[in-house]
């Protein structure tokens, strides 16, 4: 299952009013990629199919496109955040200082490196690259705001990855049903990363089990289980947590 953290541990600055939307932009500053999705809006990919023209065997003339990869211009805003004393941005914002300056350079001094993928699934596609950087000034409607629009091309080939919130692939348990079943009755586990169960513990003893896709399995109670009797569920990446479970 996905790492929620990064999600769950996103905040805005005080006073910026960001809706990220369940995605997460991270911008590599010093060497590292840093989670700048608290102060950003309406995060889009934009990609554009890259295609070549083939021609269909058989139907003589007749053109079909492979895609062969995408362009990507993302675009977001940011809403600035100034210190009410000094009246500049505030620290939390130094990543926007930079990337303000990135716009209006040239050359290499104008490109950062950029990952996004979606917060919370890590199933989802999730890219990383180096884009250069253009700048508008975004229209807040209120004369103490001010804001930015950032679009960003790719220099480049944008790379998927694998997701940041990728989970480490050990199985994760959530129910066993029906609750207070006894030996030699069937149990369903829910859970994650299940299709590839190796082997399956209730109370330390082992059990017959059969996968039902990656999120079900069934096991059977064994012999001399009784009372309290945790669940571990093991995969070629490790053992899964116990799982509470009262056998009768």
């Amino acid at each position: 299952m996905a790492d929620h953290t990064l999600y769950d541990t996103t905040a805005p600055s005080a006073g910026s009013l960001a809706l990220a939307h369940q995605k997460i932009l991270r911008l590599k500053q010093t060497g590292v990629f840093q989670n700048i999705t608290g102060d950003i809006n309406n995060l889009a990919g934009n990609p554009t199919p890259i295609t070549v023209q083939r021609e269909v065997y058989g139907t003589k003339g007749r053109q079909s496109q492979d895609i062969i990869g995408y362009n990507f211009a993302p675009t977001f805003s940011v809403e600035g955040v100034r210190d009410p004393v000094t009246k500049e941005l505030v620290a939390a914002q130094a990543w926007l200082v930079d990337l303000l300056n990135a716009a209006y350079s040239e050359g290499e001094a104008n490109k950062r490196e950029f990952q996004w993928f979606d917060a919370l699934d890590e199933r989802l596609p999730a890219f990383e690259g180096k884009f250069s950087v253009a700048v508008t000034d975004l229209a807040t409607g209120f004369a103490d705001k001010g804001g930015w629009t950032f679009t960003l091309s790719n220099d480049g080939v944008v790379r998927r990855i694998e997701s940041p919130i990728a989970g480490t692939g050990i199985p994760v348990l959530e129910s066993a049903t029906p609750p207070g079943a006894g030996v030699g009755d069937q149990l369903r586990i829910r859970g994650y990363k299940l299709a590839s169960t190796t082997a399956v513990t209730i109370d330390g003893e082992t059990a017959d089990f059969t996968p039902v896709g990656d999120n079900d399995l069934v096991i059977v109670i064994p012999a001399d289980v009784t009372g309290p009797a945790p669940i571990v569920v093991t995969n070629p990446d490790g053992a899964s947590e116990p799982l509470a479970y009262t056998a009768a």
